[in-house]
């Protein structure tokens, strides 16, 4: 576990250097004098009292969508943010809540990889997760459960997206953004409180407000902790936020922002598959050409040992100076410094015995001595990027461009061990109706990575006013990457199966707005993404030493506001073709499948039905499929796992029942039958979750309960592949999947003052 002491005592340092640099540099004399723009920036951040049916928010502006300032609907690309408001209103208490509900888009929660999405038929490392709109590795190396109460808002841009942000970005791109400072903010402190089942609870305390004429600042802590609804699952995250800015002058800002998160996502890796006729209370939820179930009676047990976990504490530090040139012409510049420390350890696969062979010593019983795994990562990002607006004007025509440079150097090792040495006991065997945890006992090194990556990339944007009505977007991206790979065994020896290669790619976009009126607008985009082997980079290995692998989108849509501004609706047809990729087949490296293609449709509309009722609905229809690529044909036409055919969402409230400030109201979620492995064996059964919730408003407190899963439907959310069916007597791994929680009731008050 990092020292917390020398986080600050390294922030305080890189703080006060780039300060003193910067104002040095700029040659400030008006400390006093505020930005023309803090006037129109008076507004209240601290809101409370949202509904939990949102607008789609289509003239909110998105940075994860372009630089250019555009509005969702000034941008020729699906955009999703979710904002604080409606987070509250909803009740999500961490990241993946607020995704669960977009169209299309299916979320995981294994502890492997905590924080998982399915969107546009790819999933994983194919979908870019970004913290304040910066790159910091993999998702699934790097992602976690991020607390709500932390965040400003969640922007999800749909397809690929490498030009904005690099590597990894083919399906989507999701931007968490924290609370932050910004001039003119009112003064205030949030509080809130919630307790549910499972002995959950939150905690979260923020405030925010002027120190001085020209300087505001934010500070946010939250604690999540719940005894979760399978045995044995204890998690638990502590995320710290803050910021602080001052307005140096009139045209240069400096603002200051800490994260730090620590966090322990649970242990429960899955139930095991049993045959059939063994189970005393087959659920029904799954369907596999072996005859399998899961167990009813197993649904609440933990088959990890009692010293398990899987944890980390991360620090995230940010400069970020903006300097306005002139009222056309705008200079930004960040620095940050990203430092992580992640740790599992866990018997995380389980096998229900079918027959005595390899480990397996009695019939019925649950298997786990290959599960036995230990991982640590160690992980250091420094990165800048500087960016250059211009706004001018060209006859009849208006432009707003956007250049910058930007360089990131990450160093990882990620350090792991496995049962192979270790002899076989007693209690590797469990009994799957009474399992005694055990513990870990001796671990075994396997061996260790390094990974150093630096990248640099020098980008533009570009967006042109042609006529009153039509737009053109542009952009592109030229980017190299330079990446040493070294795998070393537990002795320290260099196992000769790493590699070092330098990458190269260019990416791009073009799309066109056309407005049919004020209030409804025509769009299409087409964009690709590059990226150096996809999946995980870090499990790549010298006999994957592929070339950069490509990916095209195509897509097109609508947007508009009607109703006299009552309603707004989207509409988006998407084509996505891919070249070779990689899927995870073992603990410590990925194989080539193919390609992979999806298209579909996406809609998402809100109404404000009348002064009291509110009615948002959405649905996506997702056609995904593995293609044969000029490498391999393996799984070719098959679905990919976790990418079902349709997704339906709808949310409705109702307020000042009986002119009291109550609103009450329900959502109703489904997700189609999905496959849970790349042969399509196994099949996880379409679900259909109902939520009601009341909430009592008042001038500056809410409180609010809630009862998620209403009528308590048992259903398999998500699978992970390399933990299902890999069950061979040679290698009796694992055969499990994760059962979706349980009937939820919770309590939250939210106090502002």
């Amino acid at each position: 576990m990092h020292s917390i002491n020398r986080y600050v005592s390294r922030f305080t340092a890189l703080s006060t250097a780039l300060s003193i640099a910067f104002v040095t540099q700029a040659q400030v004399s008006d400390t006093t004098a505020k930005n023309e723009d803090i006037e129109e920036q008076q507004i209240e951040r601290l809101v409370i009292m949202g509904s939990p049916v949102g607008t789609l928010g289509l003239n909110n502006e998105s940075s994860t969508a372009s630089r250019l300032g555009l509005n969702a609907m000034e941008t020729p690309a699906t955009i999703e943010i979710v904002d604080a408001e409606l987070m509250r209103a909803r009740g999500y208490t961490k990241l993946s809540d607020s995704l669960a509900n977009l169209p299309g888009v299916v979320t995981g929660e294994h502890p492997t990889s905590p924080s998982t999405f399915s969107m546009r038929g790819f999933s994983r490392g194919q979908i870019t997760v970004l913290r304040d709109g910066l790159w910091i590795g993999p998702s699934t190396m790097v992602m976690r459960p991020q607390n709500t109460f932390n965040l400003e808002r969640v922007e999800i841009l749909r397809g690929p997206a490498s030009v904005l942000n690099g590597i990894g970005s083919v399906a989507g791109t999701v931007n968490a953004i924290t609370k932050t400072a910004y001039a003119g903010m009112n003064n205030g402190t949030n509080l809130q409180l919630g307790y549910g089942s499972h002995n959950s609870y939150h905690l979260g305390l923020g405030s925010q407000g002027e120190l001085d004429e020209n300087l505001w600042y934010t500070f946010d802590v939250s604690r999540y902790a719940s005894d979760g609804y399978v045995d044995n699952t204890n998690s638990e995250s502590n995320n710290f936020t803050t910021s602080l800015l001052w307005q140096a002058s009139d045209k240069l800002s400096l603002k200051f922002s800490a994260d730090y998160l620590e966090d322990d996502v649970g242990s429960y890796y899955g139930t095991p598959l049993i045959p059939a006729n063994d189970a005393k209370d087959p659920l029904g939820i799954i369907e596999t050409g072996r005859g399998e179930v899961l167990d009813g009676a197993m649904r609440y047990n933990n088959y990890n040992v009692a010293d398990a976990y899987a944890k980390s504490d991360q620090l995230f530090l940010r400069l970020d100076a903006d300097y306005h040139i002139h009222e056309d012409m705008r200079l930004q510049y960040t620095l940050f410094k990203f430092d992580a420390s992640r740790a599992w350890q866990n018997a995380e696969g389980y096998v229900y015995c079918t027959e005595v062979a390899g480990t397996c010593n009695n019939y019925g019983e649950v298997q786990r001595y290959y599960g036995y795994f230990i991982l640590d990562h160690e992980q250091d990002v420094l990165g800048n990027r500087i960016t250059l607006n211009v706004n001018s004007t060209f006859g009849e025509i208006e432009s707003r461009l956007v250049t910058g440079f930007e360089t990131t150097s990450l160093d990882f090792v990620r350090s792991r061990g496995f049962r192979r040495q270790v002899e076989q006991t007693p209690a590797d065997a469990l009994d799957p109706y009474s399992p005694q945890p055990g513990v870990y006992g001796q671990r075994e090194l396997r061996g260790v990575s390094p990974t150093d990556m630096t990248t640099r990339a020098f980008f533009f944007g570009n967006a042109l006013q042609l006529t009153d009505k039509l737009s053109l977007v542009t952009g592109a991206r030229y980017e190299t990457l330079k990446l040493t790979r070294e795998n070393f065994n537990a002795e320290g020896e260099n196992e000769n199966s790493g590699f070092k290669r330098d990458y190269n790619w260019i990416s791009w976009r073009i799309g066109s707005v056309y407005k049919l009126t004020d209030d409804t607008v025509l769009y299409g985009q087409y964009s690709n993404a590059k990226d150096p082997i996809n999946s995980n980079i870090f499990l790549v290995n010298n006999n994957q030493n592929f070339d950069l692998t490509d990916a095209t989108q195509f897509e097109v849509g609508l947007k508009a506001s009607w109703m006299q501004g009552k309603a707004e609706t989207t509409l988006a047809y998407f084509n996505i073709e891919r070249d070779d990729i990689f899927e995870r087949f073992a603990l410590d490296s990925v194989t080539n499948v193919g390609g992979r293609s999806s298209k579909g449709i996406e809609a998402s509309t809100s109404l404000l039905l009348s002064d009291n009722w509110r009615l948002g609905a959405n649905a996506a229809y997702t056609e995904a499929t593995f293609e044969r690529s000029a490498n391999v044909e393996l799984f070719a036409g098959n679905t990919p796992p976790n990418v079902p055919e349709l997704t339906a969402n709808i949310y409705s409230s109702y307020d000042n029942i009986a002119n009291l400030p109550i609103e009450v109201g329900a959502s109703i979620h489904f997700v189609d039958d999905r496959y849970g492995d790349n042969p399509n064996t196994v099949t996880l059964k379409a679900y259909t979750l109902t939520n009601i919730f009341a909430s009592y408003k008042g001038d500056n407190y809410r409180v609010t309960a809630r009862i998620d899963n209403l009528f308590d439907k048992a259903y398999a959310p998500w699978s992970d592949v390399f933990y299902l069916h890999q069950d061979s007597p040679g290698f009796i791994y694992a055969n499990e999947l994760l059962i979706g929680a349980p009937r939820n009731v919770r309590v939250m008050f939210d106090y502002q003052f």
